[in-house]
């Protein structure tokens, strides 16, 4: 049993643009090129120079881009000819896979972004086209797909290059609001001189240094924010209060769901880009369950490093169906992701999301000077199958062993039941990520586990 909902945001005229776009891209046998591979990302502007070099081939057809996790194999399956770039998921458990993108589905992921932002005035100037800030690493399809989308738009505007800053920026330094507004300051004019709207890409991590900070650079970098027409997010949940503040304050932020399977986001402030369709399987009393997607931007598949194709999904009515680790709900259209299925606990027979003991750290008054960042995992216990634990980064007028009192403190004044609170949280300086913003659950959950056995039951102990 399942529950199934399709939106398409743009008008019947839009829609009908946009399919025969789409169906203009011939099928394209890639196999016989060489792969790109450009060097490690540093984040410098030269770098960044040799990815655009790479993505502007794939986009231009006349290439195809490798920056799987590993080696590409000396040949790859009839199945898997149409690749045109093969990226790594970035998940929570570490175990990266060479996703096998196709041009076609690219393009679909950029017209449908285009058909929304045509539709709801965001760039109806431009068909929804515009200029692109890239912020991202080019190594994630988050990142790439902000470059794309700039060969995008040279393309349909008949531009001769893609509409990116000239020179491009060096992205060395930390993000903070001064490295924001030296490169977002420069790119607003170039934009303004074109003629096109401003977009922009960030990681919620990146969003929330600039609405929360409390300097004049924060301010100017919130003033910058405000001329961009659209700033994508995603990646990882962003913080609710940091949503509103972010709106509060006039900045167009668009909030984005997708993986390297989906080309990137296909949802956008919570519903699905035209053309694409999601189900909630087997959901349970409350409709939740695990989330379902079918789409023209869905990825051929896995490629393995002896030239295999694994499937990325399931087939539902003739149609392909990307089966998610993420665990949602349906609401009138609207998608609400409730966290992974992968990270479920349970600890004496009873199922734990840790995003629910999460959100509650992060909404609770008594912490919010105290605790800047959590995550909460299941540890091995002999006793209950899995052991509640959280890893905290604390403000640094706090010390350890008064945090995890007051963490307990807090919880069990929280919605929380008591057998959900963590029993040990462990200080440390920052949580493993892995990707762009993304926590690393399983370091995470091997770090509690040996902070445990180094600690017993000592100040870690709430």
């Amino acid at each position: 049993m399942s529950t199934e909902h399709s939106l398409a945001p743009g008008g019947d005229v839009t829609r009908q643009g946009s399919v025969e776009r789409h169906r203009s891209i011939s099928t394209e046998d890639l196999s016989s090129r060489s792969w790109l591979r450009p060097a490690p990302y540093d984040a410098s502007a030269a770098s960044l120079a040799e990815h655009v070099h790479a993505i502007t081939q794939v986009m231009g057809g006349q290439g195809r881009l490798w920056l799987g996790p590993f080696d590409p194999p000396p040949q790859v399956p009839a199945a898997a000819r149409e690749t045109a770039l093969v990226v790594p998921t970035s998940g929570s458990t570490g175990q990266a896979k060479a996703v096998a993108q196709t041009r076609r589905a690219l393009i679909a992921s950029h017209d449908a972004t285009a058909a929304l932002f045509a539709a709801d005035g965001t760039a109806a100037e431009t068909a929804g086209h515009g200029f692109w800030l890239p912020l991202l690493p080019p190594t994630h399809i988050a990142g790439i797909q902000v470059i794309a989308r700039a060969c995008r738009t040279a393309q349909v505007l008949g531009l001769r290059a893609p509409a990116l800053p000239d020179p491009l920026p060096d992205l060395r330094r930390h993000f903070d609001a001064d490295a924001f507004a030296d490169v977002a300051e420069p790119a607003l004019a170039q934009a303004e001189a074109a003629g096109l709207p401003a977009f922009t890409s960030l990681v919620p991590t990146q969003l929330a240094r600039i609405i929360t900070g409390t300097s004049g650079a924060d301010a100017r970098a919130r003033g910058l924010l405000r001329h961009f027409a659209a700033v994508l997010v995603g990646g990882a949940a962003i913080a609710p209060d940091v949503l509103a503040r972010a709106r509060g304050a006039r900045i167009a932020v668009r909030t984005t769901y997708g993986s390297s399977e989906t080309a990137g986001g296909c949802v956008y402030d919570r519903r699905p880009l035209d053309g694409v369709r999601l189900r909630i399987e087997d959901p349970d009393e409350e409709g939740a369950g695990r989330l379902l997607i079918s789409s023209p931007t869905l990825a051929l598949g896995y490629l393995t490093a002896d030239g295999e194709l694994l499937a990325a999904g399931t087939t539902h009515e003739g149609a392909p169906w990307l089966r998610t680790s993420d665990l949602a709900r349906l609401e009138n259209d609207l998608l609400t992701v409730i966290g992974r299925a992968d990270d479920v606990i349970i600890t004496g027979g009873r199922k734990v999301l840790p995003q629910d003991v999460e959100r509650a750290i992060d909404r609770s008054l008594m912490l919010r000077d105290i605790v800047t960042d959590a995550v909460v995992v299941g540890v091995p216990d002999s006793e209950w199958g899995e052991r509640i634990e959280a890893l905290v980064v604390l403000s640094q007028l706090v010390e350890p062993t008064e945090a995890t009192a007051l963490v307990h403190s807090a919880l069990r004044t929280s919605e929380v039941p008591g057998w959900m609170i963590p029993k040990r949280v462990h200080a440390v300086s920052e949580l493993p990520l892995l990707g762009i913003g993304k926590i690393d659950r399983s370091a995470a959950q091997a770090l509690a586990q040996a902070r445990g056995a180094r600690d017993g039951t000592g100040p870690g102990m709430v």
